[in-house]
């Protein structure tokens, strides 16, 4: 009985041990995608995916001690879910690059993306694997640590009393009056991941202790980098997700094929204002202030065509031919703006993969994940990826956000603490 305990107390200080790494790695992979100098230096950006291996070696190596077989298959079916649409459009990608015969780095760019962007669905599986549903909690935590690294450096630069003011100032005015602390702490990649753990804990909130503490961190992380399209995609995401769940399993049906032909229609009128000159003129009509983005897209409307013969140009075209020209647009006569993202990803993604290659794109990232979710583990864990989704695309429409990391990482994040809340999961293994 000895040797059995002190085995079983070795595997619980073991498991221990894997979770504070696991939350470490979170913290420096959530700084980095900060974009911000905390209290430690600036950390390069490719550190986050290196985070992501770790995850993975941890996982190898609790295998082994524990050979450990529980809710394996439902990580390994996730990542393939996930996998889906990165594969589909490298593929696209490949074609494209061998019809142009593209250069190395148009090629080596658009790969190194994907391939980064699998590294982090793999590391999710990873960490379902490991932890069960407490993954969302252990992955917030380090969510937490990102932010208060940067905050601190805020602190120290501006007083507990200047931070706390301008906050106060941020949240009651809606983002209008942002003073120098909050403006240090718009977080731009994580503020994507922030607002998604805000969702995800509004919408799983029981009233008791544990989910009003988680909802509040929640609501303070978000709102320190306050995006307010984000607020509108949290709102929308709720009130669609309540109203699904209300519907009989009958009617679900048609509002799922309903949402995917709105997604669709609105991505091709959204494309199609932008591509003939209207989208600038309704947005000045409507008091909208784009911050330049109206200029932004009338110059890449050239570079796409609504033509079932319009190829594309491959992942990440427009990042490097646009560092390689160096090209800008002018604002005013002494203001210009280097384009070399079109902050608005149905324009990246039509320019990218071309005619067929943008329907994919709509498809698997919508539709497949949707149903293969529902086809594998039910209804209930369908309704949070279908928020994940709508989320996702409204921020899409603004901004480039599809490889960030955080909006990947905290996405299929909460859509696996749907999936292993499920009692379909639970079925699964």
């Amino acid at each position: 009985m000895s040797i059995a305990r002190t085995q079983q107390r070795s595997k619980g200080l073991f498991y221990r041990l894997i979770v504070i790494a696991y939350i470490g790695l979170m913290t420096i992979a959530f700084f980095v995608s900060a974009e911000k100098r905390g209290i430690i230096p600036a950390l390069p950006t490719i550190l986050r995916y290196g985070c992501d291996a770790g995850v993975i070696v941890l996982a190898i190596a609790y295998y082994l001690v524990t050979y450990m077989r529980s809710r394996l298959r439902v990580a390994t079916t996730l990542a393939w879910i996930w996998s889906v649409p990165y594969i589909g459009m490298s593929m696209i990608s490949l074609m494209i690059w061998i019809v142009q015969r593209v250069d190395l780095n148009y090629i080596s760019r658009g790969l190194i993306n994907v391939g980064c962007a699998e590294l982090n669905a793999l590391a999710v599986a990873c960490a379902i694997w490991l932890f069960g549903e407490k993954m969302v909690d252990y992955t917030f935590f380090g969510a937490v640590g990102g932010v208060l690294l940067v905050a601190m450096r805020a602190v120290m630069d501006y007083g507990i009393g200047g931070f706390v003011g301008q906050y106060i100032s941020l949240v009651l005015t809606f983002a209008a009056n942002t003073g120098p602390a909050m403006r240090y702490m718009e977080f731009h990649d994580l503020g994507q991941g922030l607002g998604l753990f805000m969702m995800y804990y509004i919408w799983t909130c029981k009233k008791d202790k544990r989910s009003i503490l988680l909802l509040a961190a929640s609501f303070v992380c978000f709102t320190l980098s306050l995006k307010r399209i984000d607020v509108m995609a949290i709102i929308a995401g709720i009130m669609i997700g309540r109203y699904l769940n209300k519907l009989t399993f009958r009617r679900r049906w048609y509002f799922l094929f309903a949402f995917e032909a709105a997604l669709i229609v609105f991505a091709y009128v959204y494309l199609a204002l932008i591509k003939y000159g209207y989208y600038g003129v309704i947005m000045d009509r409507l008091g909208i202030d784009t911050m330049s983005r109206d200029i932004i897209y009338e110059y890449y409307a050239d570079y796409f065509d609504f033509s079932p013969t319009f190829l594309g140009r491959g992942l990440r075209y427009i990042y490097v031919h646009m560092l390689e020209t160096d090209e800008q647009i002018r604002v005013s006569r002494s203001v210009y703006l280097a384009v070399i993202n079109a902050h608005n990803e149905y324009i990246t993604y039509m320019i990218e993969l071309g005619f067929w290659g943008f329907i994919f794109w709509l498809w698997s990232n919508s539709w497949y994940r949707m149903n293969a979710i529902r086809r594998f583990f039910g209804w209930d864990a369908l309704t949070l990826t279908l928020i994940v989704v709508l989320y996702s695309f409204i921020s899409y429409a603004t901004d480039n956000t599809y490889f960030y990391y955080s909006n990947n990482n905290v996405g299929v994040t909460t859509s696996g603490g749907a999936v292993l809340s499920s009692k379909s999961a639970r079925e699964y293994g």
